[in-house]
This record gives structure tokens, sequence and C-alpha cells, in this order.
């Protein structure tokens, strides 16, 4: 009866074939979009400001926004499997002495 089964599924797939990657093609043939990046063209304004203007600018943002900037990549202790939660970290020690930190 099994056999059976695995039979037909394969066949009610076999319309699919037609739209799967064939090997060697690539699924993304023009490659990225071109032109400057956002985060790269937000540098280079920033970049270019004199120290003055930056002051300036800083005036107007967020403190929050201005200490994950100083932070570069701040941790994040949420995701979105955890639906905005805090995610715990928990050490670890292993049975040969080594200890880490796991989400």
């Amino acid at each position: 009866m099994e056999e059976n089964t695995q039979k037909q599924h394969k066949k009610q797939y076999d319309w699919l074939k037609q739209y799967q990657f064939q090997k060697g093609q690539s699924g993304n043939p023009g490659g990225s979009a071109k032109g400057k990046r956002m985060k790269t063209m937000a540098a280079e304004i920033i970049f270019n400001m004199s120290d003055e203007e930056k002051a300036e600018w800083l005036k107007t943002q967020d403190l929050d926004f201005i200490w994950k900037m100083a932070e570069g990549n701040p941790d994040t202790n949420s995701d979105i499997t955890s639906g905005g939660e805090t995610i715990n970290q928990v050490l670890v020690k292993f049975l040969d002495g080594n200890t880490r930190e796991t989400t």
C-alpha cells in the first residue's frame, strides 16, 4: 500500500518539473541590483559633512538612535521567532570544562 502512495505522490507533482532549476542554471541571472546601497550612500553623506554639520544633524536625532550608531551593531535581545519577547542567554558548561553563552 505504501509503495502505491509514493507513486501517486510523484505523479502528482510531475507538472512542476518544468519550473525547477536545471543543473548549472542561476536563480538570479541579472545579479543584485545596480547602484549604491542605502547604507553606503548614508555613510558617504555623513562622512562628507563638516563637524559642525554633523553636530547639527545629531541634534535632530533620537538619543537611542545615536547610541545605536555609536555602538556599531548593538546586541539584539529579541527576534521575529520570539514575538518581540526578550531572549534570555544561558551559560552552558560542557563536560570538557568549556563554557559558552547561547541564546
